[in-house]
């Protein structure tokens, strides 16, 4: 078997990436209007990723006319891209006037007003929308590898 990614690995990468980031998207949604015991508001965040390997390095394998595949540390194939972790971000938050809730602040420039989240809930439909159609392009990609697999299969028993 040889050490290259397979279209099936990296579509299956996207597919990965793209479920994480909906789900990221979901939290942010379910969590947009929730204001902890501090007064604090929660803050949305955004899924992180990085490919698995390097642009610069796949240009120079090709420019070399070389096409191996440097591995990775742990010895696999670099394939597609990785979660790289969660950024909270790093919108201002809106106040509210409501100087009879517990939560509004009782000093500063903000007295009286209460915090409230900077999650847009538009921009996070947007980013579901893009995430699932992505998802669906990585579905397909994944179904016209398989394609090809059989088709060659067919013709490799001729």
């Amino acid at each position: 078997m040889s050490d290259t990614p397979s279209a099936f690995d990296i579509a299956a990468s996207g597919m990965s990436a793209q479920r994480v980031a909906m789900d990221v998207i979901a939290e942010n949604l379910a969590n947009a209007n929730l204001q902890r015991a501090d007064g604090s508001q929660f803050r949305g965040r955004s899924a992180v990723f990085e490919p698995s390997a390097s642009f610069a390095g796949a240009m120079d394998a090709a420019d070399n006319a070389s096409f191996d595949i440097t591995l990775d540390d742990d010895g696999a194939a670099p394939a597609g891209v990785r979660f790289a972790g969660l950024m909270e971000q790093a919108d201002q938050p809106a106040y509210r006037l409501d100087p009879g809730n517990p939560l509004a602040a009782t000093s500063g420039p903000h007295k009286g007003y209460v915090e409230e989240s900077g999650v847009d809930p538009i921009a996070q439909m947007i980013g579901l929308v893009t995430a699932g159609r992505a998802y669906d392009a990585d579905v397909s990609a994944l179904q016209a590898a398989k394609q090809m697999d059989t088709e060659a299969i067919d013709i490799e028993q001729l």
